[in-house]
């Protein structure tokens, strides 16, 4: 029996999604690193992002971190002293539905649409500008007026 049209593009439509979480994960290999650099990359998030993410509550975040820590795939890293969430396992645990009903690529899409709201949370903020010096005309520093 021949596919219908309309499977045949929700087919499609899945493997695109899977296709994009693929390259996801290709690039997550590419950018290992420091707990410091996957924070400046917007890789980790605090309990409070996560859980805005997730839609649901940080402590139920934070018990997920605990329960997860023992094993090959947590959801996050303790730093400091303070549970740090990675953004891809969150969203993979979200689409899988191990944190609450909701799952499928729809769950994930939504959450990574509040994700993007976080993107550029920890970079590094710009030096201040540093106040220039006057000089005369010939280069040399002019004389200041405080006296």
């Amino acid at each position: 029996m021949a596919d219908s049209p309309k499977s045949l593009a929700a087919e499609l439509d899945r493997l695109i999604v899977e296709v994009g979480q693929l390259a996801e994960r290709a690039r997550q290999f590419d950018s290992e690193g420091s707990v410091v650099a996957r924070i400046l990359r917007g890789e980790l998030l605090n309990l409070e992002q996560a859980a805005d993410i997730a839609e649901c509550s940080d402590e139920k975040i934070r018990k997920q971190c605990e329960l997860t820590a023992g094993t090959k795939r947590p959801l996050g890293i303790k730093f400091a002293n303070r549970w740090m969430v990675g953004k891809l396992e969150l969203l993979d645990d979200l689409e899988q539905g191990k944190l609450d009903r909701r799952r499928g690529p729809h769950a994930r899409q939504r959450a990574e649409n509040r994700a993007q709201k976080y993107e550029g949370w920890a970079r590094p903020q710009e030096p201040p500008a540093m106040p220039t010096r006057a000089t005369t005309p010939d280069g040399s520093e002019a004389p200041s007026d405080a006296a």
